[in-house]
């Protein structure tokens, strides 16, 4: 047994004072006389004795004396060594993902256990060592950088929690590595389920594997998917069986929040099926939920639902005005949620007279007289603009089309400009729009906001360059077309994992846009500009997130919304592993490192309070059967 704090045995002198007051104790018996006349030599006698007495057996005295012992021995903080993964400098990785949820513990989560684990590791830390806690989630986090403080240890531990997501392994380890550097002899706990990647490099040091985790059955939704109909929508939904034995389920769907069909659906170990419905026309909000129906576990309950929003996204109107252009026609063919329509210039003003539309797109021809209607595309511009304010004038054509600058924009996000060739471009004079893309003698692309409504131009003629011919056209038009449509997300993809980060483009005229979570919180942003998109990544929860937009007027008004589900195999799969391989090295679980400290003061501190209250009886029992004498 060793001492953290031998300066405190100094506290054992205060035994002396212990000792001399109980030998200048002068001991009296009381005893009732007639007189006291025949006792005052004896008094007098006595108060001229010394008071130091001969130190006597005490009961008393001896609890009082081993109370202090045992406070010294406490303050002292006496320790002992034991196996563990404890010493010198320490850095533990804790497992924070999605597969940490699962309740196949003692405690209420792998999670928990794992949070046990590393507290007993704080607490085995002598006064010397010092430990760094890394949280290994979708983006690891150090939440304590070697620290020797327990307290500040654990405060840190408890303010932890998993995700729903998986976790980075690769950054986990560049982060642990960086925080190595200066230590000596460094040692790295992994406290786990298991699940780490194969491709990971060597950790300097010695390295130690707490696993967590005792089973593996669970029921999980791989896919959910729906593609439009002429009569509503085809939805696909796969169910996976990621565990070891064979099992059986129950898939319900809901629509609208009302049960729409059930099926059973029977697995093998590790197997995938499919189902398909096909949903009716005002199906808005659709929601696939499993459950075991066989009478066994199912351990993770994040991966049971799904859902896949089809309300708020109808498809956007598109009327383009061309004399014919295959590129723009094929493109919003196959460009998710738009549905076009098809005018001659002539016919164009009738068209667009008799019916709303969601996107003006004119290529090659003269923009119509008055005000924008609504979010215009311009390609090609050509002269005879008529209007109050037109977006944009003709002045004359540009032959050198090589790009000398190109701003830092959303517009051009994931497109390689430099590839691109144009024969001639029209020379504009457009003071509202800013330019995106400049040649020498003027801009090729623009964008901006004229009368309240959201413009973009092309200043040259798409068949009169390869940009349809280059990857980065369907790019680029992906996020013309998005920037256009206020409120949407820019995001293509509708599978939006937990912890995405969503790009929402707010309406020129909104205040500030508004996303209310799965669980009703409300998030709120003021909106920062044309052009500018807000960026949401408080995707933690799995379900429905609904967009509204607020006005100056404090008017709200919805503008769609988007799913984010748990779809991630290697998570499913809660199997927990007793060994970990990475680099050269493989190490099994409960491997320790090191020796670590096990301190006995609070054992010591119970013992001094319990001798405490037996020294409070026996004075208490002492007192109550103690005679009263008085002197009259």
């Amino acid at each position: 047994m060793s001492l953290l704090a031998p300066a405190a045995l100094v506290l054992g002198l205060l035994a002396v004072p212990i000792i001399l007051l109980y030998m200048l104790r002068l001991r009296r018996r009381e005893q009732l006389i007639s007189s006291t006349f025949l006792w005052r030599e004896l008094v007098r006698d006595q108060a001229a004795n010394a008071p130091w007495q001969r130190l006597r057996r005490n009961l008393l005295l001896l609890l009082q004396l081993l109370i202090l012992a045992a406070l010294v021995l406490a303050l002292a903080r006496p320790t002992l060594r034991v196996p563990g993964f404890g010493g010198g400098s320490i850095i533990v990785l804790l497992d924070a993902s999605a597969s940490m949820q699962a309740t196949d513990s003692d405690a209420a989560s792998r999670f928990e256990d794992a949070r046990a684990e590393t507290a007993r590791l704080i607490t085995g830390l002598s006064g010397d060592d010092r430990m760094t806690l890394i949280r290994v989630g979708q983006t690891p986090t150090v939440l304590a950088a070697a620290s020797a403080d327990r307290n500040t240890l654990r405060r840190a531990l408890d303010a932890a929690a998993p995700e729903n997501g998986p976790a980075d392994w690769s950054a986990a380890f560049a982060l642990a590595a960086g925080s190595m550097q200066g230590l000596d002899d460094p040692r790295t706990v992994i406290v786990s389920d298991g699940g780490l990647p194969e491709n990971l490099p060597a950790l300097p040091g010695d390295v130690g594997f707490a696993p967590v985790g005792r089973a593996g059955d669970n029921l999980a939704l791989a896919a959910q998917a729906a593609r439009p109909t002429a009569g509503g929508a085809d939805l696909l939904v796969a169910v996976e069986n990621p565990g070891p034995t064979a099992r059986s389920g129950l898939l319900s769907l809901y629509v609208n929040d009302a049960l729409y069909d059930s099926r059973r659906v029977d697995l093998g170990a590790n197997e995938q099926t499919a189902q398909t419905w096909s949903l009716p026309p005002d199906a808005g909000v659709v929601e696939a939920r499993l459950e075991p129906r066989d009478g066994a576990a199912d351990y993770l309950a994040v991966d049971n639902r799904a859902w896949t929003l089809l309300e708020g996204n109808d498809l956007r109107r598109v009327l383009l005005v061309s004399e014919g252009n295959l590129f723009l026609e094929r493109l919003f063919a196959i460009l998710p949620g738009y549905e076009l329509f098809r005018a001659a210039p002539d016919e164009a003003e009738s068209v667009a007279a008799g019916d709303s539309f969601d996107l003006y797109v004119y290529d090659g021809v003269p923009l119509p007289a008055g005000p924008l209607k609504g979010s215009t595309l311009i390609f090609n511009p050509q002269p005879g603009v008529d209007g109050a304010e037109p977006p944009l004038r003709v002045t004359g054509t540009i032959s050198d089309t090589t790009a000398v600058r190109i701003a830092d924009s959303p517009l051009l996000a994931n497109v390689d400009w430099r590839a691109l060739n144009i024969a001639a471009a029209q020379q504009v004079d457009a003071p509202a729009l800013q330019p995106i893309i400049e040649a020498a003698a003027g801009p090729l692309l623009l964008a901006g906001e004229v009368d309240g409504q959201r413009v973009a131009a092309f200043t040259f003629d798409l068949r009169a360059s390869d940009l349809p011919l280059q990857i980065a056209f369907p790019v680029i038009m992906a996020n013309i077309t998005a920037w256009l449509s206020p409120g949407r997300v820019i995001a293509g993809d509708d599978i939006l994992q937990p912890g995405a980060t969503v790009p929402l483009i707010p309406d020129a005229r909104a205040a500030a846009m508004t996303v209310t979570l799965p669980d009703g919180t409300v998030w709120e942003q003021a909106t920062a500009g044309v052009g500018e998109p807000l960026l949401f990544s408080e995707t933690q929860q799995t379900g429905i997130y609904r967009i509204s937009l607020r006005d100056p007027s404090g008017e709200t008004r919805a503008a769609g919304g988007f799913a984010v589900n748990f779809f991630d195999d290697n998570e499913s799969r809660i199997m927990p592993v007793e060994t970990l391989r990475f680099g050269q090295a493989e190490v099994s679980g409960g491997s320790e490192v090191g020796e670590g400290l096990r301190e006995l003061w609070p054992w010591f501190l119970v013992a001094g309070l319990g001798v405490l209250l037996v020294e409070w009886w026996i004075t208490y029992r002492r007192s109550l059967g103690r005679p009263t004498f008085r002197f009259r």
